[in-house]
C-alpha cells in the first residue's frame, strides 16, 4: 500500500492525466488522502500471531484467616490470540495441586488429595519496547472455578464445587530467538471466585516458556 501512494504522488492519478498534485482535481484530493490513510493504517496492523504458553510455579491462598492459608505447586496452560499490535485474547487451565495436604487428627492422617482447576477467559493488554523484543502486559476477565478433593471424613465419597468469578494477571516476556518465535517470561495472577457460602482468592506466580506462530 505504501508504494501504490507513492506511485500516485509521483506520477498522479487524475482522470486528465496530471503529474501534479496541485493540477487534480477535488476528487482525485480526496482519492489520494484516502489512500494514505489506508497505507498508514495498513502500514500499523501488525501480523497476527498465536501463543501458547505452558506455566509452572506456585499459587498461595490469600483470602481467610492467616493460619488457615493453603499454598500449592500450579501447572498451567494458556493459549492466545493477537487481534492488535497492542491486545490478544486469552484463554487458559490452570491448577493449584494438593493444597491441603494431610488432615491429622486422634485417628491418623489422611491426604485430603484435593486441587483447584481454574479456567480464564479474557483479554491482555501488551507493551512492546526494546523494539518489540519485550514486553510486558495486564490483563482480566471471567473465570471458572472447580474444586475436587476426596472426602477424608467418608474415604469414600469425592467432594467437588465449582463457582464462577474474575481474574487479574500481568506479566512480562523476552524473546530468546531472532525470529521471536520462542519467548521466557514470568506473570503473577489474581483468581477470584465466589462458591455457596465461601470466598476464594488466590494469588499464583508462574515463570512461563511460549511458543509464538502464525
Amino acid at each position: 500500500m505504501l508504494r501504490i501512494a507513492r506511485d500516485y504522488i509521483a506520477f498522479g492519478f487524475c482522470n486528465g492525466g496530471c503529474s501534479r498534485i496541485a493540477d487534480c482535481g477535488v476528487l482525485d484530493h480526496v482519492r489520494l488522502l484516502i489512500v494514505l490513510i489506508v497505507a498508514v493504517c495498513a502500514a500499523g496492523q501488525p501480523v497476527s500471531r498465536n501463543r501458547l504458553t505452558f506455566s509452572g510455579g506456585w499459587s498461595r491462598d490469600i483470602g481467610g484467616v492467616s493460619f488457615d492459608r493453603k499454598s500449592a505447586t500450579s501447572l498451567g496452560l494458556s493459549y492466545g490470540r493477537r487481534v492488535w499490535k497492542y491486545a490478544e485474547v486469552e484463554a487458559g487451565v490452570f491448577t493449584a495441586l494438593d493444597p491441603t495436604g494431610d488432615l491429622c487428627s486422634a485417628h491418623g492422617c489422611v491426604d485430603a488429595k484435593d486441587n483447584f482447576l481454574w479456567i480464564p477467559v479474557g483479554v491482555r493488554f501488551i507493551a512492546p519496547v526494546a523494539q518489540g523484543r519485550v514486553e510486558v502486559s495486564a490483563g482480566g476477565g471471567g473465570l471458572f472455578e472447580r474444586y475436587r478433593t476426596d472426602d477424608p471424613f467418608s474415604g469414600v465419597r469425592p467432594f467437588a464445587r465449582t463457582a464462577w468469578g474474575g481474574y487479574f494477571s500481568g506479566g512480562a516476556a523476552v524473546a530468546l530467538d531472532r525470529g521471536r518465535h520462542f519467548w521466557l517470561g514470568a506473570s503473577p495472577r489474581w483468581f477470584l471466585a465466589n462458591p455457596p457460602y465461601d470466598r476464594d482468592r488466590w494469588f499464583q506466580i508462574t515463570g512461563e516458556v511460549s511458543y509464538r506462530f502464525k
